[in-house]
């Protein structure tokens, strides 16, 4: 019986603790080199063990080496066996043929027809890759973008993906080119191999050269991995993966050798033969050029299952802790004291919260966890923006009919909705009463002009509905958290010193720090105002209206009650 047992918890201990360091970017940008230190540390008591087990681990090796070696040519012979079944399905898969049931004057006719459109789709190709490379700067900068940018990326990006997906159109419809008789039709059977194989090399190539432009920035990579407006999740990733994945390379280099084999029947026009050759060459030129992307293929492999692996968990521990909170007193900041203070706010003000006692302050960073955009109900908006000479429900309801229907309504209290956050079921509008019903309050005052601010509070409620992002990824606009709401909602207008700051690897902006960045950037000629600050005393469960200065000091408070003076 091994010794020592206990031993061997600990590489599987360093192995969970590498699935949680990769998973959720833990020590970024170095989590990859903690991760492999774990993994190397896993060594040390596995050989430990080994050492000593040493003898009776001998001692068994012998005896399944005894029984074995009877058996060992037929493992060998089993083992070439079940190459060979693999290799033959991937380089002659057996499935229904695209061309079944046409006779050959039928499938030169559609080699014919298709021949321009493998032209047009290579014209394509290339002009995609032109595009990018005139963006490739921008792209890599992905928390520099502005929603008007990001849209005409996507756009760029949603146009490559669509001839990507062409060529693989192609790819399935002559697949089935060994159905055609070598020898009875060696002309046929030669072009129709060309059309599968030239669609293979001009796919693959357009995406090396995508996948070497782009590179490895995390930011980038997690932004056109995005869904969005049509596009399925992790396009980039998949197209980067298929460039390394066994069964392509397999594929590209039989297609190669046969191409050979072939070339000599092709009565494709040359100058489509030549178009593929350069492409060809150039292909195995970049793979040469580019050969680490076989290293950071698999991590990034590994890297995204231990991150699918820790989300779940994430996220249920999150929204766990959502529902914990440590005191069964009410909040300081009551209706009543908020309603008081309301005539103070215009749109487009910045509400900056925190409830004392929760568990999810625990995982925000600073004193600040929490804020949101006041907007002012239907008709208070309708009033301010009236100057403008527009009516700002007409444009809700136009543009976002199901988001006004929202607007319209009033709260379980029966106060309006005047305010737009995201909060664990997502983004939602509030009645201030409710959104305001906290322990401290704080509102800095955006100082745009009216345009600014309709298109700022526009551009809030255009994420109206969207899912809180349990990732907390300023990258992704498909899910939002608080702070990211706040930010979108003004990015546009470039007027305000909001930075998001790249913390795990993920861009983020946290309350705390947006209220750090806010401070010294109140007051005159500055682009922010201070409105007020209901500060709260945990000592006495009361409120006092404290100033600017104390409004000042507050993002470097502690972050519990009990340790601050």
């Amino acid at each position: 019986m091994l010794r020592n047992k206990r031993l061997l918890l600990i590489p599987l201990v360093l192995v969970l603790a590498t699935i949680a360091v990769l998973g959720l970017k833990i020590a970024y940008p170095y989590h990859r080199i903690v991760a492999i230190s774990f993994l190397l540390l896993g060594w040390i008591p596995l050989l430990y063990s080994y050492q000593i087990n040493r003898r009776l681990i001998r001692a068994n090796r012998l005896v399944l080496r005894k029984k074995t070696r009877p058996y060992f040519p037929h493992i060998i012979v089993a083992l070439l066996l079940i190459l060979a079944t693999y290799v033959s399905w991937v380089i002659v898969p057996i499935r229904e043929n695209a061309l079944a049931g046409l006779d050959n004057g039928q499938i030169r006719e559609e080699i014919d027809f298709d021949l321009g459109s493998l032209t047009l789709l290579c014209k394509s190709a290339d002009d995609f890759v032109t595009k990018l490379e005139k963006v490739e700067d921008l792209i890599k900068e992905v928390e520099k973008l502005d929603p008007t940018t990001k849209s005409q990326i996507r756009n760029l990006w949603r146009e490559g993906f669509i001839a990507f997906h062409e060529f693989e159109l192609l790819k399935e419809k002559y697949r089935g080119f060994y159905q055609i008789d070598y020898v009875a039709e060696p002309s046929l059977h030669a072009d129709t191999f060309f059309m599968a194989y030239a669609a293979y090399v001009a796919q693959y190539n357009a995406c090396l050269k995508v996948a070497q432009m782009i590179g490895n920035e995390p930011l980038t990579q997690t932004f056109l991995n995005e869904r969005n407006e049509g596009l399925p999740a992790n396009t980039l990733f998949k197209m980067k993966q298929r460039l390394t994945h066994p069964r392509v390379l397999l594929r590209m280099n039989a297609g190669n050798a046969y191409f050979a084999l072939v070339e000599k029947d092709l009565s494709v026009d040359p100058s489509i033969i030549n178009d593929f050759k350069n492409r060809k060459n150039s292909y195995y030129k970049s793979l040469g050029e580019n050969a680490d992307i076989f290293v950071s293929n698999p991590i990034e492999v590994l890297e995204r299952t231990a991150f699918y692996a820790m989300f779940p968990i994430q996220k249920k521990v999150a929204v766990q802790m959502s529902h914990i909170r440590t005191t069964h007193r009410d909040y300081l900041i009551t209706p009543e004291i908020i309603q008081t203070h309301s005539h103070k706010l215009k749109p487009g003000d910045i509400l900056i919260q925190r409830r004392n006692w929760h568990m999810t302050n625990i995982g925000i960073p600073g004193f600040w966890p929490h804020t949101a955009l006041h907007i002012g109900t239907t008709t208070e908006l309708d009033d301010f923006f009236s100057e403008l000479g527009i009516s700002f429900s007409e444009i809700v309801k136009e543009s976002y009919p199901d988001a006004y229907e929202a607007l319209l309504k009033n709260d379980n209290h029966g106060f309006p909705m005047a305010v737009i956050e995201a909060i664990r079921p997502g983004v939602v509008f509030q009645s201030l009463e409710k959104s305001g019903n906290c322990d401290y309050l704080a509102v800095i005052r955006p100082l745009l002009s009216k345009q600014q601010l309709l298109d700022s509070i526009l551009n809030a409620i255009s994420h109206w509905g969207k899912p809180y992002d349990l990732n907390f990824d300023f990258t992704t606009d498909n899910e939002l958290v608080c702070s990211e709401l706040v930010y979108k909602a003004f990015q546009q207008s470039k007027k305000l010193p909001m930075k998001p700051t790249i913390i795990n690897g993920r861009l983020l902006l946290p309350p705390n720090l947006l209220v750090e960045q806010a401070i010294p950037q109140i007051g005159p000629n500055k682009p922010y105002e201070f409105v007020f600050f209901l500060d709260a005393k945990e000592k006495t469960d009361s409120i006092e209206e404290s100033d600017f200065e104390a409004f000042k000091a507050s993002w470097n408070r502690p972050k519990w009650d009990f340790m601050q003076k």
